[in-house]
């Protein structure tokens, strides 16, 4: 946990929040069925937050069905839509946090690299993360139900591109 401080600590000091590449051609083979509900995994202090995580699932559903994201059953998908956070409180009572919305393969995958076969976990197909600072812990909430709007909508207008509905 210390390292990580560390790490968000240092972060931070940089201009919140940050964006990660997009990686928009792995999209485009995918169909609705593929896609896995979004779920929020939420961790605050290394501590699982199920409150703030069932608030967040309840907005991804609301913004995938207002973006018109399909999802296919929970049972058969393959793909992943995780929102991501891990927060730490500093000793001044802020909050650091960092926040990825990803796509990744639910099974493990086989992956050929020249004459080697190796197996893969998680592997990841489309992400943007970012980071930053909350004043207390309600600053927090807000930014978090903030960022799930704003990092769904960069995931719903990617699908959309390589998706258009005819």
């Amino acid at each position: 946990m210390k390292k990580a401080l560390l790490v968000l600590a240092a972060l931070a000091l940089l201009t919140p929040p940050a964006g990660a590449d997009h990686q928009q051609g792995n999209l485009r083979s995918l169909v609705a069925a593929d896609l896995c509900p979004p779920v929020a995994s939420v961790y605050v202090d290394d501590e699982e937050s199920d409150d703030l995580g069932a608030a967040l699932d309840e907005q991804l559903m609301r913004y995938a069905t207002l973006y018109g994201v399909p999802s296919g059953d929970p049972k058969t998908c393959t793909v992943q839509q995780i929102f991501s956070v891990d927060a730490f409180e500093t000793e001044d009572g802020e909050f650091l946090y960092a926040l990825d919305l990803s796509l990744q393969l639910r099974p493990d995958v086989r992956v050929t690299l020249g004459s080697r076969q190796l197996t893969v976990k998680a592997l990841e197909l489309w992400s943007t993360s970012g980071y930053g600072r909350a004043a207390d812990a309600a600053g927090l909430v807000r930014t978090l139900t903030n960022n799930v709007r704003a990092y769904y909508e960069d995931f719903a207008l990617e699908w959309k591109a390589t998706h258009p509905t005819r």
